[in-house]
């Protein structure tokens, strides 16, 4: 049997089939996260409605808000300090492009080759980021997650 499916309804389903998923990560406070919480769900359309609350181990004071949205391509509004993040789920290690591509170098005689292959172990439960000198390798761990 045949269902009637409206064209609003595909156009809806099309949408999101060529959305793609983009993990952020917003850097807050302990004290200010929960108001950060609210103007990121009113800036940004929350894939699942899904917030993953991480701590700095080494300073307390420090939050890192992980989620994901939905962008139709690499252009999205960007929220005040927030940046574009991957996450290794294995090692749950958070990671930006340039940092990866900086780890390479640093473990490969400061050669960059995308057939390198990073040993993820060396960095669990962490966010690596870019820096000075080099890169940045903060220890992180689950403060909370807001669904």
């Amino acid at each position: 049997m045949r269902q009637n499916i409206s064209k609003k309804v595909l156009r809806s389903i099309e949408k999101i089939m060529n959305d793609k998923r983009q993990l952020l990560c917003t850097f807050s406070t302990v004290s200010a996260f929960k108001t950060t919480l609210e103007e990121i769900k009113k800036f940004y359309s929350v894939y699942n409605n899904r917030f993953f609350i991480f701590t700095n181990v080494t300073s307390s004071k420090e939050v890192f808000i992980t989620y994901n949205i939905l962008s139709e391509g690499r252009e999205f509004p960007k929220f005040p300090n927030t940046i574009s993040i991957h996450r290794k789920k294995q090692t749950n290690t958070l990671y930006t492009l340039n940092a990866m591509n900086q780890i390479i170098k640093d473990e490969n005689n400061g050669v960059f080759d995308k057939a390198y292959s990073v040993d993820w172990s060396l960095y669990n439960n962490s966010l690596i980021i870019t820096g000075t000198p080099s890169i940045r390798v903060l220890p992180i761990k689950i403060l909370e997650i807001v669904v």
